[in-house]
């Protein structure tokens, strides 16, 4: 059976998706961040939380749920404080551990060299797949982005927008994927000094705060 879908939408869709995912956002800079300091099996992990999320977002933009929450300035405000908040409490751990690590640094050379306890995997599991769901941002993209590759002719629209949005989301999941391999295997040496992962946590910090700031000053204007 074939998917109700138009190949030269589809084309355009694919070119345009790969240029968007490259785009650098909160979600890779977690799976960035992850795999740098906890390995590559976290940056995998976080990789599925984002996908999964990513998949819910195509599912509710197919059921017309994102253009409710889009729609109403109260949901959509709750959503934007508490993805903020979120990136913000993201933002503000990773600082925390920078200073920690920081002083840790001159409290001599078995505190400088010892490596941080990793997050348990359902914990990066989750932290990334709230991230996703929090950002509205992601849902007014699905609103923005997808329907102009849908073509009403062919019918099944909402199966149409669910399909483009999966496609999206695997896209994104590979790319992520690859981050989390390059960036772990990457930094296996720097990572044996603690000033070193004091300055990754305190960058990945500043970041999500920024990603955070962003996102409080979201409207819901998506054209």
């Amino acid at each position: 059976m074939a998917l109700p879908l138009d190949p030269h939408l589809l084309q355009l869709y694919l070119v345009a998706a790969l240029v968007l995912t490259l785009a650098p956002g909160p979600d890779s800079l977690l799976v960035l961040s992850r795999s740098v300091m906890d390995g590559r099996n976290a940056g995998v992990v976080a990789t599925a939380g984002i996908t999964l999320g990513n998949l819910i977002h195509a599912l509710l933009a197919a059921a017309g749920i994102s253009a409710l929450v889009a729609a109403s300035p109260a949901l959509f405000d709750v959503l934007r404080y508490a993805g903020g908040a979120y990136l913000g409490w993201i933002g503000g751990r990773a600082l925390w551990s920078a200073l920690r690590t920081g002083f840790g640094c001159r409290g001599g050379a078995e505190e400088a060299t010892a490596k941080p306890e990793s997050a348990p995997a359902h914990r990066v599991f989750l932290q990334a797949l709230l991230t996703n769901l929090l950002n509205p941002k992601v849902i007014l993209f699905y609103l923005a982005f997808v329907p102009q590759f849908v073509a009403p002719a062919l019918g099944h629209v909402a199966l149409q927008i669910f399909l483009l949005g999966s496609i999206l989301g695997v896209i994104g999941g590979l790319y992520l994927l690859g981050v989390a391999a390059l960036s772990a295997g990457a930094a296996r040496r720097a990572l044996s000094s603690a000033r070193v992962r004091a300055v990754l946590d305190g960058v990945a910090g500043v970041l999500f705060l920024g990603f955070a700031l962003r996102l409080l000053l979201t409207d819901r204007r998506i054209a």
